[in-house]
């Protein structure tokens, strides 16, 4: 057998067994593989190890100051997570604890890492219309979803720190001064592209 067709036939293979892996997590918790924790598709063959999550202690009900805005960094993953996933959660945690520290003591702004697999946490996924673990930036004005951001461009950024950084900060700093965000015609707001920065 030429070397061509053997390494075709390996890729086959593993391709299968990939597929084959995320259809019994699937069937085992009772759900799709998507909703039972399989991180971003575009990123799943490049990061393909699972690991446990460590449970949330937040809860999907926020404390939130009537009065005052708030702005609440989501975190949204599934039960079963790769290490890109845990990247971006740590990743977006330190920048928010390091760049907005005023704001996190005042409780103007929360980070919330919320498993999306747990059944009172399921509403999330059509809330915010997320694709795969991501990170969405809500504003709440008494209590209620004023505007909301999902950062779409995380995942092609993860292995670019210091590029992640700055984005997840241009848009937290967006949310907390009260800055308009321009809308689709369906009300959601449009996704920055890599290529508009």
């Amino acid at each position: 057998m030429k070397p061509r067709t053997q390494i075709i036939l390996l890729l086959a293979l593993l391709a299968g067994l990939a597929a084959l892996s995320s259809l019994r997590r699937g069937a085992d918790s009772g759900s799709t593989a998507r909703s039972s924790g399989a991180c971003c598709p575009l990123m799943a063959a490049f990061d393909a190890k699972p690991v446990p999550s460590v449970k949330d202690s937040a809860t999907n009900e926020p404390t939130t100051n009537a009065t005052s805005p708030q702005v609440i960094a989501y975190y949204f993953h599934g039960t079963v997570r790769c290490e890109t996933c845990l990247l971006i959660e740590g990743l977006a945690k330190a920048v928010i604890e390091e760049q907005f520290r005023a704001a996190l003591d005042a409780k103007r702004l929360l980070f919330l890492p919320v498993d999306y697999d747990l059944p009172e946490n399921a509403h999330f996924l059509t809330d915010y219309r997320l694709p795969c673990p991501s990170l969405v930036l809500v504003r709440q004005s008494n209590g209620q979803d004023e505007t909301w951001k999902l950062l779409g461009d995380t995942w092609q950024l993860v292995h670019e720190p210091v590029k992640l950084n700055s984005y997840v900060e241009a848009e937290v700093r967006r949310l907390l001064s009260g800055q308009a965000l321009e809308r689709n015609k369906d009300g959601s707001v449009p996704q920055t592209t890599l290529e508009q920065r």
